[in-house]
């Protein structure tokens, strides 16, 4: 009797534990800073053929690219002989950057490639694979290669949970979302919607397994570092969600060629760069064919494109120790073989 109380008590006392900021693992210097973003730059010298990462906006913070020295892209990279790595650090949205379009988004990524100073390796983990393939039709002379993990490209395709929402409620309703944050997406809004996705895991399984494990102290420090990484939610600019929401999302206009920002057409035919493709076999958020569709899309030429399907759901694609030790090293392994060679075609022509 009272060792069940105890557990009990212990399980409440660890379930209503505070949450607290997420960090980076991995030792960084800040080289540029807005109050958008900050650029983190890891790296164990020299900036060749840099990489640079654009971690997900979708209410939770950037660190999930460098979630712990288990779990970490980042760390996959430098282990990998990558000698610069870096990866932006999205702020959550104030009522001040409320009106933010994607054009600002665009530039916002142009001026961390400017910061680098060289051409980049863009690396863009889910709605930042969109980021990076809009950001590469439009300068594509400033990315040598382009990986979309658990991207969703062609939203059309192969449909997933978000694009079953979107069929559900009218665009009034996302609307009515950033009405009701005051002109800002909030974060506590995507945490609730992703829980709403997977309600018996979220709102029950998860404590359960809480319960069950609550001596176990290696458990309770993985399940506490991922909380806090999952719950310390990130509102995002209405303008630009809204924008994402009605251009990409529900009229597919990216895949349809009829996006335009900057005045012109974001024509995906202008991405001609080496292409990598990651998806998830249990992943119901962005499900493979959104992504491994991109390729009918692109200029790339069929031999410099690869996909890779790895036994994961969406998050495990970007922290999960079976993708990071199976499909990533053979991404930076083609990804270093094609920017030798670009290298020599440059030198060559020089």
């Amino acid at each position: 009797m009272f060792e069940a109380y105890n557990q009990w008590m212990k399980f409440v006392v660890e379930a209503t534990r505070p949450v607290t900021q997420p960090t980076f693992a991995t030792k960084n210097e800040i080289v540029l800073e807005t109050d958008a973003f900050t650029l983190r730059q890891f790296s164990e010298g020299g900036d060749s053929n840099p990489v640079l990462i654009l971690p997900p906006q979708s209410g939770h913070h950037s660190g999930i690219c460098d979630f712990s020295r288990e779990n970490s892209l980042v760390g996959t990279f430098l282990n990998h002989g990558v000698k610069s790595v870096y990866a932006i650090d999205w702020k959550s949205a104030t009522y001040g950057r409320a009106g933010e379009t994607l054009e600002t988004l665009v530039m916002d990524t142009d001026r961390c490639v400017s910061r680098i100073g060289r051409k980049v390796n863009l690396v863009g983990l889910c709605q930042g694979g969109w980021q990076g393939a809009i950001y590469t039709a439009l300068f594509k002379n400033k990315v040598s290669s382009l990986v979309l993990a658990g991207s969703p490209i062609d939203a059309h395709a192969d449909p997933g949970k978000i694009k079953f929402a979107c069929d559900l409620f009218p665009y009034n309703f996302f609307k009515s979302l950033v009405m009701a944050g005051g002109g800002i997406y909030r974060g506590e809004f995507q945490l609730l919607a992703f829980k709403l996705m997977n309600p018996y895991d979220r709102f029950f399984l998860d404590y359960y397994n809480l319960y069950k494990n609550v001596e176990d102290a290696a458990f309770l420090e993985r399940h506490h570092r991922f909380r806090n990484w999952y719950e310390s939610v990130s509102h995002l600019p209405g303008k630009w969600y809204l924008q994402i929401v009605d251009q990409l999302f529900i009229k597919n206009n990216l895949i349809k060629g009829k996006m335009t920002l900057f005045d012109k057409k974001i024509d995906l035919k202008n991405i001609d760069c080496p292409l990598f493709m990651i998806a998830g076999s249990k992943d119901d958020i962005t499900t493979p064919g959104q992504v491994f569709n991109a390729a009918k899309y692109f200029s790339t030429p069929p031999d410099r494109m690869e996909q890779f399907l790895v036994d994961s759901g969406h998050i495990g694609l970007f922290m999960g120790k079976n993708s990071l030790k199976t499909a990533w090293p053979k991404v930076i392994a083609k990804m270093k073989t094609y920017s030798d060679n670009c290298e020599e075609e440059l030198l060559e022509a020089v």
